[in-house]
């Protein structure tokens, strides 16, 4: 982020607007001015997962079996002769480390000048990946050994049948159901899934960019009853409800029950409700989910004025947006799958 903010390249990197925010502020990253905890996105949540099951780190961030060939690919294509050529760049690398941990407090002050910043984000930056290390790291993705790979293998072959234009995880999983009919019970649940969460979360929107366009006198819920994009988007919502629960009802994941943690989260919306009584349903739905996200909770998107009145915060106000009712609302991977094939041919 120090060499190669402004220039275009650096894209899905976990952590980059965060990073450039503190160089912005005070030219180094600390404690402070960086990630407090580790969060479910980003390195935590699928790189170091990632890395552990193919074998490139252990489970402490240690080297795994696999780190050796992976390291050597890189350094033959960054032209260094491979891993033993490398050890100088590490050994520099490294006690540039040392001497960030050994400030107080501690942060990234190696004494480097522009150069050495430039070589560090050129030798790791994705985009720079060469044929060797990319070739390693498909063989590693690929490799089944005593892994299981699930859909991957098959998702990985039908990238060749989609272009950046036509690509979309929709097409993606039907097509996944035509070559391996076996995951037809799986993806019925994502679709039944999304359906039900989808029409929630077109509701929520809208009623969040209704109640953006009132005065500090507030919102009143019921006064959603007239939006007709409102209406379809919660149409038969506890038909959705039953079928979700139903699909899920089918997926086995061990100790796990799919349709308890369902009826947990999503049960206020297991019965019929008219418009009104769904609007205020999302309310206190969404209320529980913030107070839910910490010990302490956190504060909803709006403030209530009265049971049936709410001001959304000029922070989350939205212009109207567009309802999207067969599009998913979550992401299954399908995007970064297509992002490692095209980076890795």
């Amino acid at each position: 982020m120090r060499s190669k903010a402004d220039d275009g390249s650096v894209w899905g990197v976990p952590g980059t607007l965060v990073t450039q925010r503190a160089l912005n502020q005070h030219g180094y990253l600390d404690a402070r001015s960086y990630l407090k905890t580790p969060r479910i996105f980003g390195f935590h949540g699928v790189y170091k997962r990632l890395a552990t099951h193919l074998g490139m780190i252990d489970v402490h961030l240690g080297a795994g079996p696999n780190a050796e060939k992976l390291v050597d690919a890189w350094a033959r294509g960054l032209g260094l002769g491979g891993l033993e050529g490398a050890k100088p760049l590490l050994s520099k690398w490294s006690s540039a480390v040392k001497k960030s941990l050994g400030e107080r407090p501690p942060r990234t002050k190696p004494g480097w000048a522009a150069d050495a910043w430039l070589n560090l984000a050129i030798a790791f930056a994705p985009e720079t990946a060469k044929t060797k290390e990319r070739r390693c790291i498909r063989d590693l993705l690929l490799s089944a050994d005593n892994r299981r790979l699930g859909a991957f293998p098959a998702l990985w072959k039908l990238q060749a049948d989609f272009d950046a234009n036509t690509f979309c995880e929709e097409q993606l999983h039907n097509r996944l159901e035509q070559v391996e009919p076996e995951y037809g019970p799986l993806l019925a649940a994502i679709r039944a899934y999304e359906g039900f969460a989808r029409s929630m979360q077109d509701a929520f929107d809208l009623l969040r960019s209704v109640a953006a366009g009132c005065d500090s006198h507030g919102f009143q819920t019921s006064a959603i009853r007239d939006d007709v994009d409102f209406k379809k988007s919660i149409h038969n919502l506890h038909e959705r409800f039953e079928a979700a629960h139903h699909a899920l009802a089918v997926i086995n994941l061990g100790s796990t029950s799919l349709p308890s943690l369902f009826d947990e989260r999503f049960g206020a919306f297991a019965g019929r409700m008219d418009v009104v009584e769904c609007a205020r349903s999302l309310c206190t739905h969404h209320e529980a989910i913030q107070r839910a996200k910490s010990a302490d909770g956190k504060r909803s998107w709006f403030d209530r004025l009265g049971q049936d009145r709410i001001y959304i915060r000029h922070t989350y106000r939205i212009p109207r947006p567009t309802i999207q009712p067969d599009r998913y609302l979550h992401d299954y991977r399908g995007w970064p799958i297509r992002r490692f094939y095209t980076d890795l041919l």
